[in-house]
């Protein structure tokens, strides 16, 4: 495969690359700062013309994520915290209930 060629973008050498598991390829800012993400790659994401996508920049390391996967990473951040996570809302009522007692004895 040579590249791609899609609303503007002109092909390139090289088309995406799977290496363990993860696609890869060269992309040109276009016109507008656009980038066109290749057909194989919206396939493999499942998205479609219109979906949402996160933008997140860290480190000079831009990653487009869909709202699933946001959430899924979210969700994961989450239970990687285990059941010994501090609940706020427990907590919460740990201080007010702190806090009564201490104006009861004033």
């Amino acid at each position: 495969m040579a590249g791609f060629s899609e609303a503007g973008q002109q092909p390139f050498e090289g088309g995406p690359l799977a290496v363990d598991d993860v696609l890869t390829a060269t992309l040109r800012l276009g016109p507008g700062g656009r980038v066109v993400i290749p057909a194989d790659m919206r396939e493999a994401m499942g998205l479609k013309q219109g979906d949402a996508l996160i933008a997140k920049l860290n480190g000079g390391e831009l990653t487009l994520v869909t709202m699933m996967g946001l959430v899924r990473e979210l969700h994961q951040m989450v239970t990687d915290r285990g059941p010994a996570a501090v609940s706020f809302v427990d907590e919460f009522i740990r201080e007010k209930r702190a806090e009564a007692a201490r104006e009861d004895e004033e």
